[in-house]
């Protein structure tokens, strides 16, 4: 293999040429406003793993005692 093989873009895509793109004036949405919960949905996942974990400590106490 020849030097100028080892310097072939073709081979190796890291010595490929890249364009930089930079960031148009174009504004989005805050991250707040793009989200797609509302109020008041998935409030009860707290409650469950509470639940989960206060069944656990539970059963880890009937099994060392």
């Amino acid at each position: 293999m020849s030097q100028n093989d080892r310097s072939d873009p073709s081979l190796n895509p890291a010595l490929k040429q890249t364009e930089e793109k930079h960031h148009g004036t174009e504004t989005t949405p805050a991250p707040i406003d793009s989200v797609s919960a509302h109020e008041g949905q998935n409030e009860s996942w707290p409650i469950a793993w509470f639940v989960v974990a206060i069944l656990c400590v539970c059963i880890t106490i009937y099994l060392f005692l």
